[in-house]
């Protein structure tokens, strides 16, 4: 309960009956001192304490800090039998000393607190399982770490830690430790001890800087670092000396020759050398010196030049090989003075993860033109040089090759620690001259060099994926069964049919005639259905549903063609990119083929229709957004669909940044060529709130939930076409029973092992919060766990969230209500029996009122309605209960997680 509430109704609440108190940032002084007296006199014995709001901005002011820090040691010192504590986003600045004498003390959350430093006696707090010190500015932990033997769960993350404390290694019963955000460069082999860990999450931020275990590995989860570490001390080790070195650029800009003279400077050029289709790929080597375990080791280095076509039919495959750990090569034709300097800066710094960059000008007979470096360097700080070369007379040469081969060797990863059975593998591929080889291949060369695993093997075949140094999609059913070692034959293949002249002249659309024709060659013959899977991997084409013909939207017309769009009330939405990636909507236009209308579909734009509703998606790539307008009886359905595939595609630009704008509805806007567009965030932030945002055209006052409300949650379930809105999410609603508390525990590491968001009731909704919200936010990739026991039944809050869901019959579907032992409710007399207690808790508070005022009254109006609620619901509880799926769950819970998993799955959500 609300501190403030209890000192309000202090003449009507019994504090014994109370385990559970929040005081948040505008709980006033005399409330808090009411509660440490209530705490100091025996009255109140607490059980759990929340202080802040982990919901809260950071920069809510707390205006009566200096009175709770005064009296907050008196309300821990007098409540010995807390089992949870939790301070989030209150400045407190310290650990409260009166929690050292918390001996029942469970679980401890202490997020947002401004903690530079915490207490050694922290960690021999006796009961201690839980310790969240998140979003502090901690830099190293005490000493007594190991002492907190029984803890399981420990959130470190958003600190400032370089490495992990050495102390966590020493907890033996860890089973979930949070490191996102902390600034770490390496997870070492001691991560091997924490054998009950099961769950470790470094997020991408937190992955970013991570060089050990290499980031491809560690982007792969806990099992995969664990193997790495497994396997490097099983078979020892070796010092990783290769990268990749891309050189990218306008058509003609001599970008094969400069691959040529690097290997070798005495390459003569040849006018008659055509243009690079698709990509080509050389192999250079120097000796080099590099920096490993402490010591200088002497190496062969190994580049691998990728030299890219610069024609705009190959930018959209731009994102599946222009990788991070590279150095990038831009090279401009100083004569022809057509680079678009500012596309490839965008899109390395969009793709290339801060890998350095040198812009190279070729100066023909010693002609160019001056470039602002200045502010180039200012708005791309991963541009380490400009340099000018002469090909046709090597001038300038040798100062680029010493230049690329420094910042070569200085790429992070370089003389990172691989198994030794890695290196064995990689170089017996290496030494392979076929283009592609058969899974099954690749699995016994590794278990001829020491693999004894299966699934060692695969994680293998995963970074040398992720390096670039073959293609082996495993996840894909068909191109699974193949490793591609030499990427460029497959991508010359797939470059080939977009280059064809037919299908050119055809406006994109081919069928397997015209593949048999294109790929006649024997070593494409055996490969056609995994090179059209290959493209369509790519998002390069789509089928035609129904048919065996494909289109490649790439080469469609750039003309758009006539539809009518003469919807009223149309919704406009628009995601505005800070750096947009060429070809968003062609491959939105893939992912969505088979709900083009008719034929509106052009280069840069589609008509998308299911069932009553119709979308318009228009790519404006010079301005760097994407429209959307959407129509139809509830466009939420539409967009969930389009924006699920938007997530999947911008997955594949980990840095990608762009922001969601509404379009307003008011009167002035609708009737305007540019009308208001409220960024979503904000209109989060204001409906959160409740307060109302202002147009900018008409100066009207909107409200943001119901500007919200038309986003994101199809009304109709049904309506899905198998597609989620996003992210799949449980959200649980219980009491804080001991039985309840312990399933929703095993619940959360249960479903945080499939990728599946947890939200526990306490955290997202308080009593009286908007449950509009809250039901906007349910929908098919978003359900509700109700843990119903004796303690729920009779708590205000939790009835009032199942009094709401059972008002709302068409989300049956998504609630899950698991019956625990003490829930006497499928025996007439235990329902009656809690129809009576909320009868009672009403008439009760009815006789309260009488000889109050009016206001007063008033204000107490709705508390005896909810009760009435309540007592409807109670009293028809199994009826609401037969139209969900209950489960009952035994020791292990498998009931439950099987019938979570049959509503995931077939909405599309499986794949998560």
């Amino acid at each position: 309960m609300d501190a403030g509430e209890m000192w309000l109704y202090r003449e009507k609440i019994d504090p014994a009956v109370l385990t559970a108190v929040t005081i948040g940032p505008d709980t006033p002084p005399a409330a808090i001192r009411h509660l440490a007296a209530l705490v100091r006199d025996g009255r109140l014995a607490l059980s759990h304490l929340t202080v802040g709001d982990e919901r809260a901005s950071q920069s809510r002011e707390w205006r009566y800090l200096p009175n709770l820090v005064r009296h907050l040691d008196d309300i821990l010192a007098g409540s010995p039998g807390l089992v949870e504590l939790t301070v989030a986003k209150c400045p407190l600045g310290q650990v409260p000393p009166a929690v050292s004498g918390l001996r029942r003390l469970q679980r401890l959350t202490l997020s947002w607190a401004h903690l530079d430093r915490v207490p050694p006696w922290v960690f021999e707090l006796p009961a201690l399982t839980r310790l969240g010190l998140g979003h502090n500015n901690l830099t190293d932990l005490p000493s007594t770490v190991p002492a907190a033997a029984r803890l399981t769960e420990l959130d470190l993350g958003f600190n400032r830690f370089v490495e992990v404390p050495a102390g966590v290694w020493q907890l033996g019963r860890l089973e979930t430790l949070s490191l996102q955000g902390c600034p770490l460069q390496h997870i070492p082999a001691d991560i091997l001890r924490l054998t009950s860990l099961n769950w470790l999450v470094l997020g991408r931020r937190g992955r970013a800087a991570i060089t050990v275990p290499p980031p491809e590995v560690v982007a792969r989860g806990l099992a995969a670092i664990k193997s790495y570490w497994a396997q490097e001390q099983a078979s020892g080790l070796d010092f990783l000396a290769e990268a990749k070195l891309l050189i990218v650029g306008e058509p003609g800009a001599g970008k094969t020759t400069l691959a040529k003279k690097i290997l070798d400077a005495r390459y003569q050029l040849d006018p008659d050398e055509g243009s690079t289709q698709g990509i080509g790929v050389f192999a250079w080597q120097f000796p080099s010196g590099i920096r490993a375990a402490g010591h200088l080791l002497e190496r062969d280095f190994r580049v691998n030049i990728w030299d890219f076509g610069g024609q705009e039919i190959y930018h959209a495959t731009h994102q599946f090989f222009l990788t991070k750990r590279s150095v990038y090569v831009l090279l401009s034709d100083e004569r022809k003075e057509d680079t678009d300097f500012r596309y490839w800066l965008d899109v390395i710094d969009l793709l290339s993860g801060g890998s350095p960059l040198i812009i190279v000008q070729n100066r023909k007979q010693g002609r160019g033109r001056p470039l602002d470096l200045g502010t180039l360097r200012q708005d791309y700080p991963n541009l380490v040089a400009t340099l000018a070369v002469d090909l046709s007379t090597n001038a300038g040469l040798d100062e680029l090759l010493d230049r690329v081969r420094r910042e070569l060797e200085l790429l992070p990863h370089i003389g990172t620690a691989l198994p030794r059975t890695w290196q064995d593998v990689r170089l017996a591929l290496e030494a392979d001259e076929r283009s592609y080889i058969p899974a099954e291949e690749f699995f016994a060369i590794c278990a001829a060099h020491g693999f004894t695993r299966e699934e060692d093997m695969r994680q293998l075949g995963g970074y040398l994926h992720d390096l670039g140094v073959c293609l082996y999609f495993q996840d894909d059913p068909l191109l699974g069964k193949t490793v591609i070692l030499k990427p460029e034959w497959g991508t010359t293949a797939v470059y080939r049919v977009l280059d064809d002249r037919e299908i050119i002249d055809s406006l994109g659309v081919f069928d397997p005639a015209d593949l048999r024709r294109i790929w006649h060659e024997p070593a494409y013959q055996r490969m056609r259905a995994e090179l059209l899977r290959l493209m369509e991997r790519f998002s390069l084409c789509f089928t035609v549903p129904g048919t065996t013909t494909y289109v490649a939207p790439q080469l469609l017309s750039g003309v758009r063609p006539s539809y009518r769009w003469d919807e009223p009330g149309d919704l406009t939405l628009r995601y505005d990119y800070d750096v947009m990636p060429k070809g968003i909507v062609r491959r939105l236009i893939v992912a969505l083929h088979d709900l083009i209308e008719g034929a509106s579909v052009w280069r840069n734009g589609v008509v998308l229709r299911y069932d009553t509703g119709r979308a318009e998606v228009i790519e404006d790539y010079h301005r760097r957004r994407l429209r959307i307008r959407l129509a139809g009886r509830d466009p939420r359905v539409m967009l969930a669909v389009i924006d699920r595939a938007l997530t999947t595609i911008h997955r594949s630009f980990p840095d990608i940044r762009f922001e969601r704008l509404r379009q307003c509805d008011c009167a002035v806007c609708a009737d305007s060529a540019e009308p208001t567009m409220f960024p979503v965030r904000e209109l989060e932030d204001f409906a959160a709130t409740g307060d109302l945002i202002q147009c900018r055209a008409s100066r009207r006052l909107m409200d943001a939930a119901v500007l919200l409300s038309d986003l994101w949650k199809p009304a109709d379930p049904e309506a899905e076409t198998g597609r989620a809105a996003g992210p799949a999410e449980v959200y649980v609603s219980h009491e804080r029973s001991e039985a309840a508390e312990e399933l929703v525990g095993t619940i959360e590491k249960r479903l945080d092992a499939r990728g599946l968001l947890v939200r526990r009731d306490r955290d997202e909704l308080r009593y009286r919060d908007a449950i509009q919200r809250f039901m906007r936010w349910l929908g098919p990739s978003k359900i509700v766990v109700v843990v119903l026991d004796d303690a729920y039944l009779r708590s205000r809050s939790c009835m009032f969230e199942l009094t709401e869901i059972a008002e709302r019959p068409d989300f049956a579907r998504y609630v899950f209500p698991v019956v625990l032992p003490g829930a006497d409710i499928f025996e007439p007399v235990g329902r009656l029996r809690y129809a009576r207690y909320w009868a009672d808790k009403r008439d009760e508070l009815l006789r309260e009122t009488e000889g109050l005022g009016p206001e007063l009254r008033r204000a107490v109006r709705d508390d005896l309605d909810l009760y009435e609620r309540i007592r409807d619901t109670v009293a028809g509880i199994t009826d609401l209960l037969a139209g969900m799926r209950t489960v009952t769950p035994g020791a292990d819970h498998e009931q439950l997680y099987r019938a979570i998993d049959a509503a995931l799955t077939p909405r599309g959500v499986s794949d998560l």
